[in-house]
């Protein structure tokens, strides 16, 4: 039974899931070695780097608000406009629908959840994502 190198053991680390499973499985064949050993040294050993830690902010229980940083708003600003001819709107059989669909000229994607939405090419215009319930005004 062989050793594996120090090298294909930091690879190994650099690695998780599914391809770390085939690696180690890989790595027994190349090295006869066994699951158990690779695994060993894969938890210890030189060159084990851990990520270095950040410590979590102080909190004064006296505050109302936590030290968590607030939830990120979505980094995609304006409407990212695609074919509209990729989509299918017809889903609605009403009237009321039909007439809705003729004014359909332009196919965005919403900012928050990606979901296509089928709008008129009015400006300014208020939309709502029925997905997500994402409101913004596009102007441009």
């Amino acid at each position: 039974m062989g050793t594996v190198p120090h090298e294909e053991i930091n690879a190994l680390r650099a690695m998780d899931g599914y391809e770390q499973m085939l690696e180690i499985d890989r790595l027994t064949r190349v090295y006869q070695t066994d699951e158990a050993t690779i695994r060993s040294a894969l938890s210890s050993g030189p060159g084990l780097n851990a990520p270095p830690s950040t410590p979590a902010p102080e909190w004064n229980p006296s505050q109302k608000t936590s030290p968590l940083p607030p939830p990120a708003a979505p980094s995609h600003v304006g409407p990212t406009m695609v074919n509209r001819e990729q989509f299918r709107y017809e889903y609605d059989p009403s009237r009321e629908a039909a007439q809705r669909r003729e004014q359909i000229n332009q196919a965005i994607l919403c900012s928050a959840c990606g979901v296509a939405l089928g709008i008129p090419d009015v400006r300014p215009i208020k939309v709502t994502c029925p997905a997500c319930l994402f409101e913004a005004t596009y102007t441009e």
